[in-house]
């Protein structure tokens, strides 16, 4: 008899967290399991890579409560108040001053979801995989049968602001709780010790194989012959280009013959390319946008460079390494145990100044 599994993501946005469920399912048989993804919302970029044999759904009422959550308490009120709803207004001021006294957000959710009926379908697991995510986490817990509930850990959990009572409380519901990086358990485990049982290591699945047949394609376009620096990733602050961008303005100052590309997109990226602009650096900083098969650029680039300021498991450096290039990260969550075997790999502060010292230290001519 087939496994019934329920995977819920936020969207299928081309990022990371999406990537590894794409990578995951390649890996699971059809034959073995019935497998459906719930989303928040149905869109997308990696919409299209799911398995035919891959059900998917969305919550279609999430439209209804996206801005209530999103919106600070504060001006959740003042929009009931402006619209006459007295009511609703004082209900959500008891809940948000409830949720501070006791430093726990999950009265809020649980007022928010009170009117909604749970999921209609049982499973055998179900997996709150874009965690720790809060909305998703309570609807595992709470809104979905399951004989089994597991929660999975994308982030490094001390710097993403938890709440961490509700975490706890929610988590305490599940089975087990998968961490993508053995730094990542033991963060997690020192901050929720009475969880600890339930954690274990599950690393992001690469397919080699298939990343380096999709790296077959022609990548870079330009016939640009200096040194290629190249960076994957949503382009947002906790990634970092902007460090990348300030380390690229030292090295074109010493006189090197760089071009760094970004692969990615995200609401950061005018103020990065604004910073290129600035330091005189524009036509160095080449932003690609989002590209669905990245791997052409690794395999053509001449050093691969992570600039996060943090991360969980960055299953952009895991496919770097596929392509034995000269690898540069900042010392974010996972990275010393990815590339504890590669030699060519550098590891450095998150600071510009650092990854300018690193890529100096990797032996690119100046």
């Amino acid at each position: 008899m087939k496994k019934n599994i329920l995977f819920m993501v936020i969207n299928m946005n081309i990022g990371g967290v999406e990537k590894a469920l794409l990578n995951m399912l390649d890996e699971m048989s059809p034959e073995k399991y019935n497998v459906k993804i719930l989303m928040l919302e149905k869109y997308g970029g990696f919409l299209e890579a799911i398995p035919d044999w891959v059900e998917v759904d969305y919550i279609d009422y999430y439209k209804d409560i996206k801005e209530i959550i999103n919106q600070s308490p504060k001006n959740i009120i003042i929009q009931f108040l402006k619209s006459r709803k007295i009511l609703k207004a004082a209900s959500m001021a008891a809940i948000s001053a409830w949720c501070k006294l006791f430093k726990n957000r999950e009265m809020f959710y649980k007022n928010i979801f009170k009117k909604y009926p749970d999921y209609y379908e049982e499973f055998d697991t179900a997996v709150a995989y874009a965690g720790p995510m809060a909305l998703i986490d309570y609807y595992i817990a709470n809104k979905v049968k399951a004989n089994e509930k597991i929660g999975w850990i994308h982030f490094d959990v001390t710097t993403i602001g938890l709440d961490k009572k509700m975490t706890k409380n929610l988590y305490k519901n599940f089975n087990k709780i998968n961490i993508v990086s053995k730094d990542g358990k033991d963060k997690f485990d020192k901050m929720f010790p009475v969880l600890k049982s339930k954690t274990e290591v599950f690393y992001n699945v690469v397919p080699e194989t298939k990343i380096k047949k999709m790296a077959e394609e022609k990548g870079f376009e330009d016939k640009y012959k200096g040194t290629r620096i190249l960076t994957v990733g949503r382009i947002s602050e906790e990634k970092g280009q902007d460090l990348a961008i300030e380390a690229l303005k030292k090295l074109i100052d010493d006189g090197m013959d760089a071009k760094w590309y970004f692969i990615g997109d995200g609401s950061f990226r005018k103020f990065c390319e604004e910073k290129a602009e600035s330091l005189g650096i524009a036509d160095k900083a080449v932003f690609l946008g989002t590209k669905t098969n990245p791997y052409p650029y690794m395999r053509e680039c001449d050093i691969y460079v992570q600039p996060s300021r943090y991360e969980g498991y960055c299953i952009t450096l895991a496919e770097a390494k596929i392509f034995n290039k000269k690898i540069i990260t900042t010392d974010f969550t996972g990275a010393k145990e990815q590339l504890e075997k590669i030699k060519s790999s550098w590891i450095c502060e998150k600071k510009a100044d650092s990854i300018y010292e690193k890529i100096k230290k990797a032996g690119i001519s100046i």
